[in-house]
């Protein structure tokens, strides 16, 4: 080895050696340098790289959405619980009960039945009326037709 060599860092084989570990010396430095290239391959596959964030972003979300479910199912039966017991209470309460009852006695449905049917009486009638008058004058009008 020459004093240039070292100073370079190049690695010269030393004649010393035998075959045998030269030969695994050399498997050892092509298994590095197959290590290297695949690691440089990835970092330039551009396309690699983003399907690869594609992926993660996905995962990601997916996780985000079973937790969002999973906290939606327990504020709605958390508000569910609450609406119930309030409504509970609120059945409970005397003066609820009073105004459902001052409701029921004076609601005004019959009253808007009678209307309804009183309606439709009218306009049952009405129409008989209005199509009799004009069934007479078409028959007022052909029977001048036929008179000339």
């Amino acid at each position: 080895m020459s004093s240039d060599d070292a100073k370079k860092g190049s690695t010269a084989v030393e004649p010393t050696k035998d075959p045998d570990a030269l030969r695994a010396e050399i498997a050892e430095i092509r298994a590095e340098l197959g290590d290297t290239v695949e690691a440089l391959a990835a970092k330039a596959d551009v396309k690699a790289q983003a399907q690869a964030k594609v992926e993660q972003t996905k995962d990601q979300l997916r996780e985000k959405a079973v937790h969002a479910k999973e906290q939606i199912g327990h504020t709605a039966g958390s508000l569910r619980a609450k609406a119930t017991d309030r409504t509970v209470q609120l059945r409970e309460r005397p003066e609820v009960s009073r105004a459902k009852d001052t409701l029921s006695r004076y609601a005004p449905w019959p009253q808007v039945a009678a209307g309804a049917a009183a309606t439709l009486v009218v306009l049952v009638l009405g129409g008989r009326k209005v199509r009799a008058r004009r069934a007479s004058s078409t028959r007022r009008t052909l029977r001048k037709v036929g008179r000339r």
